[in-house]
């Protein structure tokens, strides 16, 4: 009996976890593997996964660095859920989409933002918004909301989504603004290819503030340098720091 006791308490006292749901519009997507949203880790860019882990300190790279894995596991992602052909024509101003229609696409036509706006990405400027008319939806709790990231780290030289902020709570269409970087060519968006990242976070306000560092707060910096310094060679300080803070605030 106290043992049932205890894990009651324990589970009374555990926070819930807020859910984000993505609902598909289109009865039977969400049985198809290639297109149903899933974690972000699980699209971790390939040159990444094969970098290799340095054995030495001095040659420390940006796979011992823990806000890379960190970033890959925020949030989730939806992927491409028909293969897709877009094509723009620059210099007569002609663009043409291919592919079956599970949803449409549709435009933005330049003058909604290209014309006022020098757009470029991963360095390769843009010709045009291409706009996927998703089949998902999504739903988060109130006061949630979810930023649409572009899948930055997988370095895409043809498209990329627009970033931007959806009040999932209120608002639930996540219709993605594709940059074409293309120049004439027709780009190919499989299905099953991952489209753009959503990370839910709660709205809230902050105040902002702006100071020299006092006696107290550069101790405190010192402490974690010693911390974070000292066991370097043996990995994982940062980590458990990260697991402390966590256990803390979850309790």
């Amino acid at each position: 009996m106290v043992g049932y006791t205890g894990i009651m308490k324990k589970n009374i006292f555990k926070k819930e976890q807020p859910l984000i749901k993505f609902v598909s519009v289109i009865e039977g997507l969400e049985q198809i593997e290639d297109c149903v949203p899933k974690p972000s880790k699980k699209y971790i860019p390939d040159w990444f996964k094969t970098f290799p882990i340095s054995k030495d300190i001095k040659d420390k790279t940006v796979r011992d660095c823990p806000s890379f894995p960190d970033y890959f596991s925020q949030g989730y992602v939806i992927p491409m859920w028909q293969d897709s052909l877009l094509k723009y024509n620059k210099q007569n101003d002609r663009w043409d989409i291919q592919g079956p229609e599970i949803t449409k696409w549709s435009i933005h036509g330049n003058h909604q933002f290209l014309h006022n706006a020098d757009a470029s990405f991963q360095g390769i400027k843009s010709n045009f918004i291409f706009k996927a008319l998703c089949p998902w939806r999504i739903i988060t709790p109130p006061g949630y909301s979810v930023l649409q990231l572009p899948m930055f780290y997988h370095f895409n030289q043809n498209w990329s989504v627009l970033p931007g902020v959806i009040d999932t709570d209120i608002w639930h269409e996540c219709n993605q603004q594709v940059s074409y970087h293309g120049n004439g060519e027709e780009i190919f968006i499989p299905r099953g290819a991952p489209l753009a990242m959503y990370i839910p976070f709660k709205r809230e306000n902050y105040n902002l503030k702006t100071s020299s560092a006092t006696d107290e707060e550069k101790k405190k910096f010192r402490v974690l340098e010693l911390i974070l310094g000292g066991g370097i060679l043996s990995g994982g300080t940062y980590r458990k720091l990260q697991k402390k803070q966590n256990k803390k605030n979850n309790n």
